[in-house]
């Protein structure tokens, strides 16, 4: 399998939408705040804080597992990273910076080079996949339970706000 021009905007894209959730994340619980709402407010935090650090958990097991893999341990920044919930963009940086080099620099067709190419499609379709399944476990921790946190605000109120319909 390759990586493509393709991949690599569908990539940029997911980083787009990521940052997106964090913003309307906040923007939703400071408007229950603003409303008087606390009790909705913190629980919209409160899952959205649990989400991020059980993805920021698994993200650092599988950074330490590739880096103990490649030979280079005692990279503690990473660590710190994680803690300052700063590793899901760090392994979008490494995903996009690799990305970049695989879809538009190698994507010459040499013979010299197959095995090589190879190798760094693999690598960076490896980022792609822990990103991918770091996102659907924050969508399973953090999206159902606001939705349903949403859907109970919809029904206790019997009116829509535009906060609750994003």
């Amino acid at each position: 399998m390759r990586y493509t021009k393709l991949n690599f905007m569908m990539s940029v894209l997911g980083i787009v939408i990521y940052i997106t959730d964090l913003i309307v994340d906040i923007w939703v619980s400071v408007r229950f705040f603003r409303e008087g709402q606390y009790v909705f407010s913190v629980l919209t935090v409160s899952f959205m804080l649990f989400g991020t650090v059980v993805v920021q958990c698994f993200s650092y097991s599988w950074f330490k597992a590739d880096l103990k893999k490649a030979g280079q341990e005692g990279q503690h920044c990473f660590l710190l990273l994680h803690c300052l919930q700063g590793g899901i963009f760090t392994r979008y940086w490494f995903t996009l910076k690799k990305g970049y080099h695989v879809a538009f620099k190698y994507s010459s067709k040499t013979d010299n080079f197959i095995e090589e190419q190879t190798d760094l499609h693999k690598e960076v379709i490896d980022g792609v996949t822990d990103l991918s399944m770091l996102r659907l476990f924050e969508t399973y921790l953090e999206g159902c339970p606001q939705l349903v946190l949403q859907l109970y605000t919809l029904l206790e109120h019997g009116q829509a706000n535009f906060s609750q319909c994003i």
